[in-house]
């Protein structure tokens, strides 16, 4: 069988043989694969050479349709600001007593029932959920619906083609979620109060605040990347910690060291697999050629197992010296934006559920991944929980 980085599993030893013989490969798909860590970083940081786009050849989209990972400096320089005015940590700080408060309620339901439970659908989904949407100012009662519309978005062909079935664009393929978040905008724009949508909108740099497309696009892109990605992130922590008791009983007894397994999961777990580049001129690495229009991949699981980064880079450790150093948020210019918000609801999740339960086990221990190609993250976790 034909070993695809693209879709193998981040331990298989595929990707070290790449690593040390081949760091630049082609896939099945046609994309340049860079399996190498520093390989990675530098094409990371070179971004007039490689644009972010899991669009297909050929595919165009108006520049205010552009997700801000696709948009091009140096506007995406002026946008990205717009948006950490909008998201800035200081902001984020008030979402935690409000992520504490939801985790706990959901894990009273949970503890309640009987038998086994899917702590993906009864915990891990509903966190990035409604934690986004209110950071958003979206009413709580819409909050389902949200997550709804951000799986159509991801499970369908809107982002890489730029249509579905339904139309072309965001507004043709998305309707109802367009017109959700354009009424959004709109009740701000009457009514400003103080909340991310509002800052959003009203935050002007270098002379220029965003355009309604520009506004409705960055919020749906936000919106879908943090729920999907986030709710990975939390899902395998919860899996590796359910998985391994030893490390369920460390991180009880010492909770100092969960901002650690949130940066080991990230590392060893990538909620993305990998990231996809438009080559914008013909270039060189690791001594292979790659000519402009080429799909280049950045290899997010195989660059975070790099043993010439991380010393035994396949195994979970707690003691890293640079424990942030994985490539999981991206890197350079366009490191992801949400990546505070997300550590801080991977941190409170564990937290909480270490709080809350004594003892947990997984009816299938064998990691079972979701159906987006892109994505790393369990589609279910069912388990035997008891409180404390």
């Amino acid at each position: 069988m034909t070993f695809d980085p693209l879709s193998a599993a981040f331990d298989d030893p595929g990707f070290a043989e790449l690593r040390q013989q081949c760091p630049v490969s082609k896939t099945e798909m046609g994309a340049w694969y860079f399996a190498r860590y520093d390989d990675t970083v530098d094409g990371a940081k070179s971004v007039d050479r490689f644009i972010a786009s899991f669009r297909e050849p050929g595919v165009v989209v108006a520049p205010e349709e552009q997700l801000i990972s696709e948009i091009p400096e140096p506007r995406h320089g002026q946008i990205r600001r717009i948006i950490n005015s909008a998201i800035a940590a200081h902001r984020i700080g008030r979402v935690e007593p409000f992520c504490v408060d939801l985790c706990h309620s959901l894990l009273d339901g949970i503890l309640q029932a009987e038998g086994p439970v899917d702590l993906v659908s009864d915990y891990v989904m509903p966190v990035p959920n409604n934690v986004i949407a209110h950071l958003l100012g979206a009413p709580p009662e819409d909050f389902w619906q949200w997550a709804n519309w951000s799986d159509e978005v991801v499970q369908g062909t809107y982002p890489t083609k730029n249509r579905n079935d339904r139309g072309e664009g965001l507004a043709g393929a998305h309707p109802e979620f367009v017109a959700y978040v354009d009424g959004l905008i709109a009740d701000r724009r009457r009514e400003p109060t103080d909340d991310f949508i509002t800052r959003l909108i009203n935050t002007e740099v270098d002379g220029r605040k965003l355009t309604e497309i520009e506004a409705r696009t960055q919020l749906v892109f936000l919106f879908v990347s943090g729920n999907e990605t986030t709710r990975h992130l939390i899902g395998n922590l919860l899996w590796r910690v359910s998985s391994d008791q030893e490390l369920f009983a460390t991180l009880q007894s010492d909770r100092s060291l969960i901002p650690l397994a949130v940066e080991e999961c990230l590392r060893l777990d990538p909620p993305v697999k990998f990231l996809m580049r438009n080559c914008m001129m013909d270039s060189n690495v690791a001594d292979v050629d790659i000519p402009a229009g080429a799909k280049v991949a950045f290899g997010i699981g195989s660059g975070n197992r790099d043993d010439n980064k991380f010393e035994e880079g396949n195994r979970f450790r707690l003691d890293r010296s640079d424990p942030r150093a994985h490539l999981s948020f991206g890197g350079g210019p366009h490191v992801c934006p949400g990546a505070t918000l997300a550590r801080l609801e991977a941190r409170v999740a564990l937290d909480v559920f270490l709080d809350r339960v004594k003892e947990v086990a997984l009816v299938d221990p064998e990691f079972k991944g979701v159906e987006v190609f892109w994505a790393h993250g369990p589609a279910t976790l069912l388990a035997n929980i008891a409180g404390n």
